[in-house]
């Protein structure tokens, strides 16, 4: 006689619950809990007709990334509003993804204390080797019959969180490699039930090696014997999916393993449908299939889960209309890789400022800021500030990390080795599209090209890429040159004061060693305190141009149609699904 199991999952839903979109400030049933957990509720009643198991599980980052949550890191609403509508879906179990750490150690473990269900983590430990969180859990199941399946569950979390939150984490916890956890682990787990599920917060890169170490583990962890199933993310991608493809993966496993990476926000659920068999030792996976649904007008909405989330959805409206300023145009960052954008100008703009109230002005100075929001999460994800009142939304929607201002002492040479970085997120000259696909893996996110704006530089399109888009080197092409700073030649031995966050100081490879000063500032407060000071009506400046400067094509939202004629130097071509196509004339940038 054969069994079933299903496995349900999300991943990176970063607090995104409600059936509306505070940035658009317009209904929608695309993404969010409500829509998750109204399926879940769903499929779950329907296997138990059908005598088919079910667990649901989460993959982490939940705590960070959206109006809610920067609501409830602020005013602690207990319980925290993601907890309260998991319980209420009723998750079984969740592992730790890297943004759970954004507000220190404190704020997680009096958050996941309110959980209904266990949240396992079996490569964080405290100094003195105690599991910071359970390393797994067992989850039994009955079927109609009597018989009962155990099912195992652990999960990891990249150990660059002790780089990307070192200011919580250093002499506090000690993070071991996830192969490394995993492995040991799954034996002693496997020991003890029949079925192992794996919550991998890191991605699928299959460009990567087989060291250890790595930030996207997929490709190893998937090795580990004795592993059934995995759910992974953490880079905010689809899996199965046809853009994912290696020589060993095949009908929705990853070597020997069932997975699934259900994309953010939860936009899509993963769904690992296991058939079992019962043996004299348990249970074994006799065969399985892997599937994402895509709840965009999927499911019928529950309205106990509406009703659930109505006072934290009253609370946000009121939180974020706080006003900060005004502004006479539009500010966006449709455009934000290749033309001026105050958007993206005000962070380095207000990190300077602070940075300068507090220490004076300071020699060779340099500030930076990169486009956080131009499309990696979709066609919303951009910044659209229509002219008038700027609010907490709005600031929100400029700087979205609860990031710190850090000031890095960095030689001329390390200088142009960030600026080569900066530039790999451009394609050669005579690719189809001049920016790489806004993805962490597969292409270069924006959040990874900073800008430079006191210096003055030239990018050669010709030349091949230096870096990758986690910042390894992998040639020995030099696009960057003609690099000026107030006038003068950047000296390779000469120091500069570069203003950036302490993300980007601790996950940069060739940062790390580099002389970093974090100070107590939130990027986001320098954000909000400038335009109340300032205002945002400043002219944006652009400080590169390439050696070809020309007509080149890129991808925007079709948001972009609305402040088109604010660009005169854009065109549109064609729509492409929600994305559009346009043609933009670099010669025209500063003019």
């Amino acid at each position: 006689m054969e069994y079933q199991l299903m496995i349900l999952g999300t991943s990176d839903v970063h607090a995104h619950i409600s059936l509306y979109d505070y940035f658009m400030e317009s209904e929608q049933q695309t993404n969010g809990l409500i829509v998750a957990g109204s399926t879940i509720k769903s499929l779950r009643q329907q296997n138990s007709a059908n005598d088919i198991a079910t667990v649901v599980l989460d993959n982490g980052d939940i705590l960070q990334g959206s109006l809610i949550a920067d609501y409830a890191a602020d005013k602690h609403p207990q319980p925290h509003p993601i907890i309260n509508m998991m319980n209420a879906i009723g998750y079984d179990a969740m592992t730790l993804g890297n943004h759970e750490f954004n507000y220190g150690l404190d704020y997680l473990k009096e958050t996941m204390s309110e959980t209904d269900f266990p949240v396992v983590n079996c490569n964080v430990r405290t100094m003195d080797g105690s599991y910071l969180f359970p390393p797994y859990t067992i989850i039994d199941r009955t079927f109609n019959d009597g018989t009962t399946v155990k099912i195992g569950v652990t999960g990891v979390v990249p150990e660059q969180i002790m780089m990307w939150d070192d200011k919580w984490l250093e002499n506090q916890v000690k993070v071991e490699d996830m192969y490394q956890a995993v492995q040991n682990c799954v034996p002693e787990l496997k020991n003890k039930c029949d079925i192992v599920i794996c919550l991998c917060h890191t991605g699928f890169d299959a460009c990567q090696n087989n060291e250890l170490g790595l930030e996207n583990q997929v490709h190893l962890l998937t090795t580990i014997p004795d592993i059934d199933a995995i759910i992974f993310g953490h880079t905010h991608q689809l899996f199965p999916s046809d853009d994912v493809t290696a020589d060993y993966i095949e009908d929705g496993r990853i070597h020997h393993v069932y997975a699934v990476q259900p994309a953010s926000f939860a936009s899509h659920l993963g769904k690992i449908e296991l058939q079992l068999k019962r043996t004299a030792e348990g249970f074994e996976v006799v065969s399985g299939q892997t599937s994402v649904i895509e709840l965009k007008n999927h499911s019928d909405i529950d309205d106990a889960l509406v009703q659930l989330n109505s006072e934290t959805h009253e609370a946000v409206l009121d939180y974020i209309q706080e006003k900060i300023g005004a502004s006479s145009h539009y500010i966006d960052s449709f455009f934000s890789q290749v033309l001026p954008s105050t958007a993206v100008e005000v962070v380095a703009r207000s990190g300077k400022k602070a940075y300068i109230d507090k220490y004076g002005m300071t020699a060779n100075l340099i500030s930076t800021s990169a486009p956080l929001k131009a499309g990696r999460d979709g066609v919303n994800d951009y910044v659209m500030i229509p002219p008038g009142d700027i609010t907490l939304k709005d600031a929100i929607s400029i700087y979205r990390f609860p990031n710190k201002l850090t000031a890095v002492q960095v030689t001329g040479a390390i200088l142009k080795e960030w600026l080569e970085w900066s530039a790999s997120a451009f394609n050669l000259y005579q690719d189809e599209y001049l920016l790489k696909d806004n993805q962490s893996v597969a292409g270069f996110p924006s959040y990874n090209m900073d800008i430079f704006y006191e210096l003055d530089y030239v990018i050669d399109l010709h030349q091949p890429a230096r870096y990758n888009h986690a910042g390894i080197q992998i040639s020995d092409s030099e696009r960057v040159g003609d690099i000026t700073f107030e006038g003068h030649r950047i000296e390779n031995d000469t120091i500069y004061t570069v203003l950036t966050n302490d993300y980007r100081a601790n996950f940069t490879p060739f940062l790390r060693d580099q002389t970093a000063v974090t100070e107590d500032i939130d990027v986001r407060e320098t954000v909000i305190n400038y335009i109340k000071e300032e205002g945002a009506d400043f002219k944006p400046v652009w400080p590169f141009r390439f050696t070809e400067e020309g007509l080149y094509r890129i991808k925007t939202s079709k948001h972009a149609q609305q402040v088109i004629d604010n660009y005169p130097a854009v065109t549109i071509e064609e729509l492409e699904g929600h994305f559009i196509a346009v043609e933009v004339n670099t010669k025209e940038r500063n003019e």
